[in-house]
């Protein structure tokens, strides 16, 4: 029997939509204006951007810019205007999700991650965008984003600058869920064979207050604990299958997902089932699969939240945060045979500590 949640009262329907509204266009508005100016937790711009004809794409709806990172290793600078000259080298390709419920951000969000994962595995990294709710619900943003990943393996902007055989996705949040589903698709199958989700929701069939329930007794309050419901009804259409692995990666087919899969849960979030109930389903059945559990910490930690305004949480966020990037740069760079770089700075010094002035819901 199809998993299927009746829709909410329609006054509490009402509410969630217009909640959604208000975030979609009020976070929009607030990246919009922080990005013009790449300052504090945004200066790390991308290498180029590259946009794909919108002919190419499954509406001319779709945001087909992408931001790409090359490696500090990439023997020569690219402006934001050229194509990459070609090197005698195919480096590892990694697409990256931007997190924000489905309803919020942008490539930007995750503008540090993709810079310093770029360099620290000696990988090209192209960040994608996605639509959002309450305008567009699932599967819009899967059938966008298969479409927009399979036009760049083909682009010849950058196809030659790529080895075809080391392709990962990951995402934060909501985009590690979309990277997940990505990952199965037929269009995909094959040509992805990493993907690296944090924190993700992998599974639609349990309430928020089920989800909520199960974390450890001693845990602070779930950020999401008044935001998981109008992100599901935002997402999710009335009548949905909730099953569909499409929507919930956790009911996927072991032959249809990657062979190696990094996957991060937080100790205090409330997604945290969703990853621990993934990796006892499938932890056995792929030859390369780690199960990174960060310890004391809730959803969203890698990113901006009012915690961070604190100093001391600030810099404890910070060391556990890129202490896990070097985990998972090192984890890469053996799956892929590159040369590792070295980042020894410490941690205070990687970044400027501007990143807790802002407020972003992931």
């Amino acid at each position: 029997m199809p998993t299927v949640f009746p829709p909410p009262p329609l006054l509490k329907r009402a509410k969630f939509f217009l909640k959604l509204l208000w975030m979609h266009h009020f976070v929009n508005f607030y990246l919009f204006v922080r990005r013009l100016y790449r300052f504090g937790y945004y200066k790390d711009a991308p290498t180029f951007t590259l946009t794909v004809p919108q002919h190419r794409l499954s509406s001319y709806w779709v945001p087909s810019t992408v931001e790409v990172y090359l490696p500090q290793s990439y023997p020569a600078s690219t402006s934001s205007s050229t194509v990459p000259v070609s090197s005698s080298k195919r480096y590892p390709l990694f697409f990256t999700i931007h997190g924000g419920g489905f309803n919020v951000g942008h490539p930007v969000l995750d503008a540090e991650f993709n810079r310093y994962i770029s360099d620290a595995a000696s990988c090209v990294v192209v960040a994608l965008a996605y639509r959002k709710t309450p305008y567009s619900r699932w599967p819009v943003p899967v059938k966008d984003l298969t479409a927009l990943v399979v036009e760049l393996l083909k682009d010849e902007r950058i196809s030659h600058i790529y080895d075809p055989s080391k392709v990962a996705i990951g995402g934060f949040s909501a985009g590690g869920n979309l990277s997940t589903a990505l990952s199965i698709q037929p269009e995909l199958q094959g040509k992805i064979q990493t993907i690296v989700p944090f924190y993700p929701v992998l599974d639609f069939t349990m309430t928020t207050q089920e989800k909520l329930a199960l974390r450890p007794k001693n845990a602070p309050p779930d950020v999401l604990r008044n935001m998981g419901d109008f992100f599901s009804f935002g997402y999710v259409p009335p009548g949905t299958d909730r099953e569909n692995p499409s929507l919930s990666p956790f009911f996927a087919k072991a032959e249809d997902l990657p062979e190696n899969i990094y996957l991060v849960g937080c100790e205090y979030d409330m997604l945290n089932i969703d990853s621990r109930k993934f990796y006892e389903k499938f932890g056995k059945v792929k030859k390369n699969f780690v199960f990174d559990e960060v310890k004391d910490v809730r959803h969203g930690f890698t990113h901006q939240s009012v915690e961070r305004m604190n100093p001391k949480a600030h810099e404890k966020l910070s060391k556990i945060t890129f202490e896990l990037y070097d985990r998972v740069a090192a984890w890469l760079t053996d799956l892929w045979g590159s040369e590792k770089k070295e980042v020894d700075a410490p941690i205070e010094e990687r970044r400027d500590g501007e990143l807790g002035d802002d407020i972003v819901i992931l």
